[in-house]
């Protein structure tokens, strides 16, 4: 080729390329190489809820009778008449030939522990501490909604262990399933999960025989320790469709990998709703009322906290507890170190019906520095602390998206011990300097439905994925409505179309998620920063405003 040719050459390489840089920044759904790494996390299988077991043989319980002395020598093949304590005996030793072994209910009316006035049947396990029901021993179903009758609101079965036994169950040797009963007055833990690929769903933990109440029959006296506790080292659980309320240790201690916790109501009565005095500027958290307990801790590694759809998030609401002046009401969801968790479409601080009634403590407690994590779509609502709570100096490559918070009044400054303020996302005093000091999206135009900014100040973004969300002009930092989320240029600028164009009332925050390992030094790729200022512009054309 002759020389003089190359200058046409370099040219047309040069508008080729750059046409191609142009379509990869202004397409959210392009193949820049951030991007699509965000995109395809988003899309990332999640860990699959566990189907319930087809049963190769039955066990039928015919009496709410029990008797410790019965130990573990006693069945339903040498004694009578068929008590849960015996079945689960029985069921200890069957074959594996005959597992999964169902244990279901053919309780009658005239039973004993049958409580006409809420159509259920209450077994009293009976005898101190050390004779605790025998251990589920792999594929061990028990079903509490086989039983005929009774109500069709709540579980039919209600296990009570009047406050002489340490633990309920405990499940083993995997695949158990629990499905339809009610525990309560358990000392240590009601259910306890030490093994993989359990189910637990339909039940109630800690709640009165009618589910309008604490165990304890009133509303402010809570159990003592937890609702249900997963072992390190397992993995493959779901716990799903379940109430949890009132307890003083975590209702829920989620450890172990790839378990699925989904559908559950937590610190709420057992129709999803928390009874409050008339004002709720009284509550959450004042002595003397709901005491909805805590809420729960997840550790380890790729756990489901909620799930893909509304119908599988966490709802917390009422989650208090009578503490002294100077402790801490603990959070909804607390993330301890670890890694990969899903924490999506998860509602905290309304009950049921959308009611405001908000918790004690923060909404997502990540001050313990976990990382790698996605957490979207969840709604926080009127919590007495942070919002969202990001500390530790592992905290690295977790990916915020699509999360509404709202407040009514001013965030707490510093609470106790803590040396920093709170916010509707709160940086503790251990967040890395980079990502502490990463500016998000800057916006430098509004006009009508289309805005348009550059990178944060003093951070360069290139093919970051830009989020805007709808605040009001009070005082108070939120997240009202999410209303674009685009990827920019390689040069950071981008442009995005809002739904209609803002009120008067109205102004923008953005985030910023980084696509590589480098736009935020020493972070992972999906790095999400903090909310930015508040942009409001008054009135269309008129220069921006920020305060």
């Amino acid at each position: 080729m002759q020389y003089k040719y190359w200058p046409i050459l370099i040219l047309f390489c040069l508008l080729l390329f750059s046409g191609v840089t142009a379509a990869q920044g202004n397409d959210p759904l392009g193949p820049s190489p951030g991007h699509s790494v965000l995109a395809q996390r988003a899309n990332d299988p999640q860990p699959a809820a566990v189907e319930q077991l087809t049963p190769s043989s039955y066990i039928t319980v015919t009496s709410t009778y029990d008797d410790y002395s019965d130990g573990f020598s006693k069945t339903c093949l040498n004694a009578s008449p068929c008590t849960l304590r015996r079945a689960i005996n029985q069921a200890h030793n069957v074959d594996a030939s005959e597992r999964p072994v169902a244990i279901i209910f053919r309780l009658p009316l005239t039973d004993s522990g049958y409580l006409p006035s809420v159509e259920a049947w209450k077994i009293q396990v009976t005898g101190s501490s050390s004779y605790d029901l025998r251990e589920l021993y792999g594929q061990t179903i028990i079903d509490g909604s086989s039983q005929p009758g009774g109500r069709t609101d709540g579980p039919k079965i209600i296990i009570d262990g009047q406050d002489t036994h340490n633990i309920g169950l405990i499940l083993r040797q995997d695949q158990n399933e629990l499905r339809g009963l009610a525990f309560q007055n358990f000392e240590d833990t009601h259910v306890s999960i030490a093994s993989d690929n359990n189910l637990v769903e339909d039940c109630w933990f800690g709640l009165s025989d009618d589910g309008m109440h604490l165990s304890s029959g009133d509303d402010t006296e809570p159990e003592l320790d937890s609702g249900l506790a997963l072992s390190a080292s397992i993995q493959g659980n779901t716990i799903r469709n379940n109430v949890f309320t009132g307890f003083k240790g975590a209702a829920v201690a989620i450890r172990g990998d790839n378990n699925v916790f989904s559908g559950n109501l937590i610190g709420t009565r057992a129709d999803g709703t928390v009874p409050l005095p008339a004002q709720f500027d009284q509550h959450p958290c004042l002595k003397g009322a709901w005491v909805g307990g805590s809420g729960i801790t997840v550790a380890d590694n790729n756990n489901q906290i909620g799930g893909p759809t509304e119908a599988e998030g966490n709802l917390f609401a009422g989650l208090f507890l009578e503490l002294s002046e100077t402790a801490t009401q603990g959070p909804a969801i607390k993330v301890n170190i670890g890694s990969g968790h899903i924490i999506q479409n998860n509602v905290i601080g309304l009950d049921i019906n959308d009611e405001v009634i908000g918790v004690c403590g923060r909404g997502l407690d990540f001050g313990s520095g976990p990382h790698g994590m996605w957490v979207q779509d969840n709604v926080i609502v009127e919590t007495a602390m942070s919002a969202i709570l990001m500390n530790g100096n592992s905290l690295d490559g977790n990916t915020l998206r699509g999360n509404i918070i709202r407040r009514e009044h001013g965030w707490p400054a510093e609470q106790g011990d803590n040396t920093f303020a709170e916010d509707a996302i709160a940086y503790g005093p251990t967040v890395p300097d980079a990502l502490r000091g990463f500016t998000p999206a800057h916006i430098t135009e509004v006009d009508g439905t289309s805005v348009s900014g550059t990178s944060g100040e003093g951070s360069d973004c290139p093919y970051c994925v830009i989020e805007l969300f709808i605040d009001n002009k009070d005082a108070v930092t939120e997240t009202l409505q999410s209303v674009a989320v685009v990827t920019a240029t390689d040069d950071g600028s981008w442009t995005a179309t809002l739904p209609a164009p803002l009120e008067s009332t109205q102004g923008l925050r953005t985030m910023s998620t980084v696509p590589d390992t480098f736009t935020i030094i020493g972070l992972d790729t999906g790095t999400t920063s903090n909310l930015s200022r508040l942009y409001a512009n008054y009135q269309v054309y008129q220069p921006l405003l920020f305060k």
